[in-house]
């Protein structure tokens, strides 16, 4: 039997595979199958546990990276913007 450890790292792998569109309702259908494939059912609330953990970390750092490449995207577009009020763009 896989220890927690384990478990949150199969956690972190299926969420970088999983689409970035992917809805709540087939995250739950992949995360449910995983369950009963591994016949761990009756760790469901430690798998639950860890898997709201780790969702929540990974929901936090693609929203930070998301916030950074807005911030650098309007950067550019500053950039690009005082070029042509100085006449080099």
């Amino acid at each position: 039997m896989m220890d927690q450890e384990e478990l949150e790292e199969i956690v972190h792998v299926l969420l970088d595979m999983m689409p970035n569109e992917i809805s709540n309702k087939d995250l739950s259908i992949v995360v449910i199958n995983f369950v009963i494939q591994k016949k761990m059912e009756d760790r469901w609330p430690i798998i639950s546990m860890a898997i709201d953990k780790i969702l929540t970390e990974h929901l936090i750092m693609k929203s930070l990276v998301e916030s950074k490449n807005i911030r650098d995207a309007v950067k550019d577009a500053d950039n690009f913007l005082k070029g042509i009020v100085n006449g080099a763009g």
